[in-house]
């Protein structure tokens, strides 16, 4: 989906980021509708099938007569009642045009006097109907919930459809349903297109929060509690707006009336007996349905059948069963006695493959569990966690600190304890907190400050709840300095994502002296790794020395969180630095012990560098694959996205579409920015004016590559190889005519960088915006200079997508000069990298520079050769615009837009919309003209 509007980020929201979901959706019914006589809508409840149909309506019922049917629960059994609902809803006198004999027979179904009339003459009566010249210019017929249209209405109706030409009857037929899209078949017949209303993705969740007030930052745990249902949502967002907690807190707490009564209404679309078994299901962990069967008997299994007829449960690969939003799991299990909630936990807990899951239902199954359930709760919460499942083990150690009694106060504050660092290597901010106010309540001193510093890890990039827990930490750690080298660590992390490299350097100094007095070797090692982090960033001439310290104090099997380790961070320098085989080799070493870690955090950031180490060596499809996972795991623990968001926005931008480097760098600085996390907020929104440059926005992408200036400068970042946004800012001031300026910027660089940044990528990439500028100051020799040692430091270093670029831009300053062969051959460098890469984003801007190369002087072809009517077809089509919203837009018939299509296509050589619009950045002066002045008129 597109992203409207290019407005830089800088504070409020962002209304350039919501998804129009409903206009596409209706785009999608209108152009199927334009191909086809019929097409079926099918939805779960409240998925937006009656709000479809009441917009297709509107925007039809100028052109033609719109006739509906909404057939009611009962109406299934009563023959003839759907076509008696259509026909009475007709404007008066429209039957008037046919025979006596026929209006009588309609009349009489109107009338409920149908259960003994001839069906054929029925049908024969409806199709003259629709098909006399008197009635109107053609018919749209819209059938909402046909899971209740009678049989019988549905044969005459599908017999209309089949015999009355399309111009003068299309049918839409809306059915709740998810799986059985058959029912609205009897009516259209097979042969017509789906339309499936599906949930609400996360980014759509997260716009839809942003434009009601919500932080976007909540978007991930209402996305979950949803499941992206469109009404669940809408509920969510208006209890938020009103004040209501939407994170860190349990389900009665988040979830207010709205979303209760919601989730109560679709689970009333079944019958008593599937939610009987859905109360059951709901205590499970994804049973399969054989264990379903088998704890329950044969007849759950067409109670589950229903369900996820319904939309309420959903099918995993292996046959797993689960809710497709937390809500209706929690409002299923609501309401359920003790008795029976034991009960069921027992039965489960005979009938679980799964050893962990069976003595977790256990120990639900029990109030009072004597110590063989309590020890094998331990011990199913060690198997959980070795497995990678800290936050099982978290929820397996939680039930059962809450049941160990109380005169085993040091088992219980055990219990927690363990809960609480498992819940923090989990990144599930919720259990931390759940298990440091237990131990509050037991007063247990020391095991307070570790529950709280877990929920601090937990809490990713949420500042604001850093600010909450480390002054609570702080008071209750005392005099212990192992306890305030603990908290002096992770105020380092909060000055960092703050911006405030100096600081976070202080306090990263000040634990590892604490844990040295204290003999904590690991937090020490912890403490130089962020310390080494800091001098890196501030440009401090400690920062290589200090990392070697934190390299050798760091031991084997070590239990760090692995970003915290200075291994990791040596991977991360060799990635600044473009030492790709060093890192990849770190890297893919540390790859399989964060997989078993448990911890989300740790994953997320091993995946995160591997996908930004392959944009760099251009290997784009396996770069898109790490991201992806990223994202998953973060939406699973319920992280920040910011991060997550910036490597996306990086893969997509390298390999699928710039569109949607746009859409995710947005979402990401929002959420960052939302968090105070000023960190990834300059990633993305560097990333963002990336996409801006390339795409034909200099000035929009020097304004938020501007933005990315003031904030490294707050952060005080020195280390220019960190985010590569300098040359990207000189060549968006140059293309957007601040030439001065560039001139400038590129002094100060030039000035300030030092000898390892100018020989890595980063000095690479200077030479080609220094290139761009002397080339757009008629100084196009020393750029083409310029850009060959570019190219060539590139290729030494194996950035593949970054020396595609710079030959792409010397094809440009050739053609500027008139050297059409010396334009063509860099193209086609430029085309045979990105070709090996999978880079298709800059394969297109290639494959269109090389068209308009080898057409000569895009003055005789391009722009310039189309028609009035041409350019303003043009114009519409590529903001977005269907056809036949371009013929409405410009009083024209859709066919004539087709045609107009056609010639341009055929002027410009493309067979393409995305074609059709990198030829006219190419054409009308975007990111991508030949850089340099244009050449005069008869200058050759």
């Amino acid at each position: 989906m597109a992203v409207s509007g290019s407005t830089p980020l800088s504070g409020g929201r962002v209304h350039a980021l919501l998804w129009p979901a409903a206009d596409v959706r209706l785009r999608a019914a209108r152009e199927a509708l334009e191909h086809h006589q019929g097409v079926v809508v099918t939805g779960a409840w409240g998925s937006g099938r009656s709000t479809l149909l009441a917009q297709l309506g509107r925007t039809v019922e100028r052109d033609a007569l719109v006739v509906r049917a909404c057939p009611r629960p009962g109406d299934e059994g009563r023959p003839l009642s759907g076509l008696a609902q259509m026909l009475a809803a007709l404007p008066q006198n429209t039957a008037d045009v046919l025979p006596r004999e026929q209006r009588t027979l309609l009349r009489q179904i109107v009338g409920e006097e149908a259960p003994s009339l001839d069906v054929l003459a029925v049908r024969l009566a409806l199709a003259s109907l629709v098909t006399a010249s008197g009635a109107s210019p053609g018919w749209l017929l819209m059938v909402d919930d046909a899971q209740w249209l009678d049989g019988t209405s549905a044969e005459v109706l599908r017999h209309v459809v089949g015999s009355v030409p399309p111009d003068r009857l299309r049918v839409v037929v809306a059915v709740r349903t998810v799986t059985r899209p058959a029912l609205g078949h009897r009516v259209t017949g097979e042969h017509v297109p789906t339309i499936a209303l599906e949930p609400l993705t996360l980014e759509e969740t997260v716009a839809h929060l942003e434009s009601r007030g919500v932080r976007a930052a909540a978007g991930v745990a209402l996305h979950h509690l949803s499941g992206g249902h469109p009404l669940l949502v809408r509920a969510l967002a208006e209890d938020a707006a009103e004040g209501r907690p939407v994170t860190g807190g349990r389900y009665s707490d988040v979830a207010g009336t709205r979303v209760r009564e919601a989730a109560s209404a679709w689970l009333a679309t079944v019958d008593d007996d599937v939610r009987g078994t859905l109360a059951r299901v709901a205590l499970a962990h994804e049973p399969t349905r054989l264990q379903v069967r088998r704890t329950w008997g044969s007849s759950s299994d067409a109670h589950v059948a229903s369900a996820v007829q319904e939309g309420i449960l959903g099918l995993l690969p292996g046959d797993r069963v689960v809710f497709t939003a937390e809500a209706l799991r929690y409002e299923a299990g609501d309401g359920t006695s003790e008795r029976l909630t034991g009960v069921a936990h027992r039965a489960l807990a005979a009938t679980s493959p799964d050893p962990v899951h069976a003595a977790r239902h256990r120990l639900l199954g029990q109030d009072r569990p004597g110590d063989d359930v309590l020890t094998g709760a331990d011990e199913a919460a060690a198997l959980a966690r070795a497995g990678g499942d800290c936050a099982l083990s978290a929820d397996i150690l939680l039930a059962a600190a809450e049941r160990t009694p109380n005169d085993r106060r040091a088992s219980r504050v055990r219990r927690l304890t363990e809960a609480a660092r498992d819940a923090g290597a989990a990144g599930r901010a919720d259990l931390a907190r759940r298990a440091a106010d237990a131990l509050a309540t037991a007063r247990a001193g020391r095991a307070q400050v570790v529950a709280l510093l877990a929920a601090v890890d937990a809490s990713g990039q949420e500042l604001t709840e850093m600010d909450e827990l480390l002054p609570r930490a702080r008071r209750l750690a005392g005099a212990d300095m192992g306890l305030l080298a603990a908290v002096d660590l992770r105020s380092a992390i909060r000055h960092n994502l703050g911006g405030r490299p100096e600081e976070a350097r202080r306090a990263a100094r000040r634990a590892a002296r604490e844990a040295a007095a204290a003999h904590e070797p690991q937090i020490a090692v912890a403490a130089l790794t962020m310390q080494a982090r800091m001098e890196r960033i501030t440009a401090h001439p400690a920062a290589q020395r200090t990392l070697r310290r934190a390299l050798g104090a760091e031991q084997s099997g070590t239990a760090l969180a692995l970003r915290d380790t200075p291994r990791y961070l040596a991977c991360r320098h060799a990635l600044f630095d473009d030492r790709l085989d060093q890192a990849e080799t770190a890297l893919m070493t540390l790859l399989p012990l964060a997989e078993v870690s448990g911890s989300a955090d740790d994953l997320q950031e091993v995946l995160r560098s591997l996908a930004e180490l392959d944009v760099r060596r251009g290997a784009c499809v396996r770069a898109a694959r790490w991201s992806e996972r990223a994202l998953a795991i973060g939406r699973g623990a319920g992280l920040s996205l910011g991060p997550a968001w910036y490597t996306c926005a990086l893969t997509a931008a390298a390999g699928s579409s710039f569109e949607d480097a746009a859409r995710l760098a947005r979402m990401g600085a929002l959420v960052s920015r939302e968090a105070g996390d000023l960190v990834f907020t300059s990633r993305n929104l560097w990333a963002l004016g990336t996409v801006e440059l390339v795409t034909g926005r200099p000035a929009q992408a020097a304004a938020l590559l501007g933005q990315v200036a003031e904030l490294e400068r707050l952060q005080r970042v020195r280390d220019v190889t960190m985010l590569r946004w300098q040359p990207e800012l000189v060549e968006a001031l140059t293309l957007s005519g601040g030439h001065t300026e560039a001139e400038r910027v590129l002094e100060s660089l030039r000035r300030a960088a030092g000898g390892t940044a100018l020989g890595a990528g980063w000095g690479a990439s200077l030479d080609r915006s220094e290139a761009v500028h002397l080339a757009r100051t008629d100084r196009r020799h020393e750029a083409i200079d310029l850009l060959d040692r570019a190219t060539s430091r590139f290729a030494e270093l194996g950035l593949r997508l970054e020396q595609g670029r710079t030959q792409l831009t010397r094809g440009r300053v050739e053609r500027a000069r008139r050297r059409g062969a010396a334009a063509r051959r860099a193209v086609d460098e430029a085309t045979a990298l990105f070709e090996e890469a999978g880079a298709r984003p800059w394969l297109d801007l290639a494959l269109t520079f090389r068209r308009a190369t080898d057409g000569g002087d895009l003055s005789r072809r391009g722009p310039a050769t189309l028609t009035a009517t041409e350019r303003k077809v043009v114009e519409v089509v590529v903001a977005g615009a269907s056809n036949k919203e371009a013929a409405e837009r410009l009083f024209l018939s859709v066919k004539t837009v087709e045609a107009v299509l056609s010639r341009v296509y055929r002027k410009l050589d493309v067979r393409s919309r995305n074609q059709l619009a990198a030829a006219l950045r190419t054409s009308w002066g975007g990111a991508e003209p030949a850089y340099g002045p244009p050449p005069r008129p008869g200058i050759s």
